[in-house]
C-alpha cells in the first residue's frame, strides 16, 4: 500500500463524498481547510453521492492545486504547519 500524504487522504474523502456524509467537526475541517482554502480545486468533471441526510448531491471532482499550496506556505504557514502537523503518522 502506498502512503499518501494528507491532501491525498482528504481528496479522497471529498471525491468519495465521505465528507458529506460525515457529522459535524470532520466535514467543516475539510470545507474550511481544504475547499475555502483553494488546496483543493475543483475541476470540470462532477460526481454524485448521497450525503449525511439522505439527499443526492452532484458536486465537481477536485483535485490538488500545488499552486495554491506553495502560495499559502508563503502567505500563512502558521497555517499549512497546522494542516501538515496533523500528518504525523
Amino acid at each position: 500500500m502506498t502512503e499518501q500524504n494528507v491532501y491525498e487522504r482528504n481528496l479522497e474523502n471529498v471525491n468519495s463524498g465521505l465528507w458529506l456524509q460525515m457529522e459535524g467537526a470532520f466535514g467543516r475541517y475539510i470545507n474550511n481547510t481544504f475547499l475555502e482554502s483553494g488546496i483543493f480545486k475543483p475541476t470540470k468533471e462532477t460526481t454524485s453521492y448521497t450525503d449525511g441526510y439522505n439527499r443526492q448531491r452532484v458536486m465537481p471532482v477536485f483535485e490538488i492545486d500545488q499552486d495554491r499550496i506553495d502560495e499559502l506556505w508563503e502567505d500563512n504557514p502558521e497555517f499549512m504547519h497546522s494542516i501538515e502537523g496533523d500528518c504525523d503518522d
